[in-house]
């Protein structure tokens, strides 16, 4: 019998204090990797992630905060994106200049691109801009990642864009590979381009990725309805990091068949949720690979937190540039 199940919910109690923000957790020492584990070892990955912020971006600096005192915390830490930076919000006119500017600073380590992150801003009357969405890959300090659009006229992925990353994190090489949704194509709002079926498209990475990884991660922008569809047809990934559908989803839902627990999806909400997502990853060495035991996940509330003040310095000089330049920046209705 199968049936989906969700996780019995981890609650924190944010202060101002942020040396309690964050849950202890037990982590390998930085001379661990996958190849000095001897089996039965344990190694903890730790995922930090947003999605879906179009536009709304209050609550970047506390955000960031608690990113950098979690690089502090964990030895084995992502922080990831999963796309939708901009329409709507306060900065709509700029076309995700100003988000990609404030994640760019927090330092993440990949991002998605978004179904609406190829979409014109309300102020662009072209039905199609070729700077969209090349003017978030140009402007990205962290990878690109999207696996499944081709550009139509070379059938090549985009240009600055990967169609997966692997990330050496003390030695335990983690694979991350970057999905979106087919809405662009499905709506007819993206021409230009060719946007391929997720799972085909994770199954044929995955088989590159065989012998080269110890852990992979697919960083979705699918929607929920699309990521069970990946659990169902896919296999050799340990999680999916959602997006698109705006649900918070800090507690993992997964399949059970047979006894056996699925890998995990996850998705952290969006907009104006005001939490950061966490994903934490135990797995066991066995056999000589890495086996996913077991599985967690919270929200990191912002109450209380003290925002980063050179994020804070970032978004009120966008906002500054905002009131002097009306024209160009639209304000959210």
């Amino acid at each position: 019998t199968m049936a989906l199940f969700h996780t019995n919910p981890l609650r924190m109690h944010v202060s101002a204090c942020l040396g309690i923000l964050l849950l202890l957790t037990f982590v390998l020492s930085s001379e661990a990797g996958a190849d000095n584990l001897k089996n039965g070892e344990v190694y903890v990955l730790t995922i930090l992630h947003t999605n879906n912020f179009h536009g709304h971006v209050d609550r970047l600096p506390q955000y960031a905060t608690l990113i950098r005192e979690a690089r502090k915390q964990y030895n084995n830490l992502l922080v990831l994106e999963g796309g939708d930076l901009f329409l709507c919000g306060e900065f709509d006119g700029l076309s995700g200049e100003p988000e990609m500017a404030l994640i760019n600073e927090m330092g993440y380590d990949a991002w998605v691109i978004g179904n609406n992150d190829f979409r014109v801003s309300p102020e662009d009357h072209t039905p199609v801009n070729p700077r969209v969405p090349y003017t978030l890959i140009a402007g990205s300090k962290a990878k690109t990642l999207c696996a499944n659009v081709l550009e139509k006229d070379s059938g090549k992925l985009l240009k600055g864009v990967e169609p997966y990353i692997i990330k050496n994190l003390n030695g335990v090489k983690v694979g991350i590979i970057g999905l979106t949704s087919t809405k662009p194509q499905d709506r007819g709002y993206e021409p230009t381009k060719i946007f391929l079926d997720p799972a085909d498209t994770l199954k044929k990475y995955l088989a590159e990725l065989k012998g080269k990884t110890d852990i992979n991660i697919v960083l979705s922008h699918c929607s929920l309805s699309r990521d069970v569809e990946l659990l169902y047809q896919v296999s050799g990934f340990s999680a999916i990091l959602g997006a698109d559908d705006h649900f918070r989803m800090e507690t993992p839902i997964y399949w059970v068949w047979d006894g056996e627990k699925s890998s995990p999806i996850v998705q952290h909400g969006g907009e104006e949720d005001h939490v950061l997502g966490r994903l934490e990853l135990t797995f066991q060495k066995m056999d000589g690979q890495l086996k996913l035991i077991n599985f967690r996940g919270d929200a990191l509330k912002t109450d209380f937190v003290p925002g980063d003040a050179r994020v804070q310095e970032l978004l009120d000089s966008f906002r500054d540039k905002s009131k002097a330049a009306p024209g160009k920046f639209q304000e959210a209705a």
